[in-house]
């Protein structure tokens, strides 16, 4: 499989910025190769409704700016509309365990969670620190707002918490 393949693969399934570190790790190739592959993506994407941006060592895929109002009405919907099931059972991840990493969200759902922490993080309802113990890691975990929004001064007074931590720590 070409290697420019792979990097927009990757890209894509990611859902958010990948350095080229990481693009080499999981690709297998040399940086070097990575750097011509992103070159190749970036000049095959040119004119199209997907764009490759880069800022410095992270890169990522974007819509093209004069997609903008498309892109515009279908993020307007999804935030006004109802959370999929995914996003759903994400956020109850995120509210039951705790500062919880992609992950292990990732591990407990079976699927990748990037769209729905992305669409529970555009709405407000949880929020991404980074990891003390390790720079590379986000933890999540549910917003103010959004605990106010529960009627719930602290994750602890959420119905049966108890139970759905002792069910949590399983998978650990």
């Amino acid at each position: 499989m070409e290697l420019e393949k792979i990097v927009e693969a990757l890209l894509f399934v990611s859902g958010e910025p990948m350095t080229i570190k990481e693009l080499v790790r999981l690709s297998g190739a040399k940086k070097q190769e990575v750097e011509a592959a992103l070159e190749s993506l970036h000049a095959s994407l040119s004119g199209r409704g997907i764009r490759l941006l880069r800022n410095d060592e992270e890169i990522t895929l974007a819509t093209a700016p004069e997609t903008s109002s498309v892109a515009e009405r279908i993020a307007k919907e999804r935030l006004e509309g109802d959370l999929s099931k995914a996003a759903l059972e994400t956020l109850a991840i995120v509210l039951w365990k705790g500062k919880v990493s992609r992950a292990s969200i990732d591990y407990i759902r079976g699927v990748n969670s990037a769209f729905s922490l992305r669409a529970l993080l555009v709405r407000g309802l949880v929020r991404r620190e980074t990891d003390q113990k390790d720079a590379r890691i986000f933890l999540y975990s549910p917003t103010m707002d959004f605990l106010k929004y529960l009627g719930v001064g602290s994750v602890k007074e959420l119905p049966q918490f108890e139970e759905m931590q002792a069910e949590m720590k399983e998978y650990e």
